[in-house]
């Protein structure tokens, strides 16, 4: 799932039962309703992590990032602090905001 035809991309870390997403973005020129890329990709996202065996999901975002707070909040993602993820990994935006979803 590195690379889509899209050319968009998404990575994920290999925890077992949590699903952290580290990369997830759809192109400017691949966004809004009418292409619904993003919806698309995150579908397969969901159906793969579930496969995996997930219970959980939880990505960061960059804080400047207005319009994907609303597409994952629709999607079921609730807002959590660093403190509150699940796992530590690395990610490249300090001032990054986390998502979180539960399966169960």
């Amino acid at each position: 799932m590195k690379e889509n035809k899209w050319e968009n991309t998404m990575e994920q870390i290999n925890t077992h039962d949590i699903f952290p997403i580290k990369k997830f973005y759809i192109y400017i020129e691949n966004r809004g309703n009418e292409l619904s890329f993003g919806q698309e990709l995150f579908d397969v996202i969901f159906e793969y992590a579930w496969q995996q065996g997930a219970t959980t999901i939880f990505l960061d975002t960059p804080s400047i990032t207005k319009r994907s707070l609303h597409f994952l909040e629709k999607y079921g993602l609730i807002s959590i602090t660093k403190q509150d993820l699940p796992i530590r990994y690395n990610y490249p935006d300090r001032n990054s905001l986390f998502h979180r979803l539960d399966f169960m």
